[in-house]
């Protein structure tokens, strides 16, 4: 089965991290596996094809993340919650998601990122 993702777009990889924290603390998502990094022309990519215009911001830092939710559960906690970072929802059925998982093994982990303590029972 595939899962929804998630894309991070932000300034900093702090800056990513946090937001990957806030969903999993403030937006009830659990972040499955290791997040990984992006090349800023891949997230440009990935970001035109969901929403369907090209970003107006450029940011420095780019990581995707798979979650636990269906798209449209994450996209309302996303507008609950309002994370350090533009975060965009990634469909476990689109192009992109496809795209993702297809490099999945060749992107770089999200070094430093550390889970919310909430469970201890799902360390890599």
């Amino acid at each position: 089965m595939k899962n929804t993702m998630v894309l991070v777009r932000t300034d900093s990889f702090d800056k990513a991290m946090i937001a990957l924290a806030d969903l999993t603390r403030y937006g009830g998502m659990k972040i499955l596996g290791v997040p990984k990094i992006i090349s800023p022309a891949l997230s440009d990519w990935a970001f035109e094809k969901i929403v369907g215009e090209k970003p107006k911001k450029t940011y420095r830092a780019h990581v995707v993340a798979q979650i636990d939710l269906p798209p449209s559960k994450a996209i309302g906690r996303l507008r609950e919650i309002h994370p350090p970072a533009h975060i965009i929802v990634i469909p476990p059925n689109s192009n992109v998601n496809e795209e993702l998982m297809k490099m999945w093994g060749t992107l770089e982990k999200l070094r430093g990122f550390h889970k919310p303590k909430e469970t201890k029972s799902e360390e890599e």
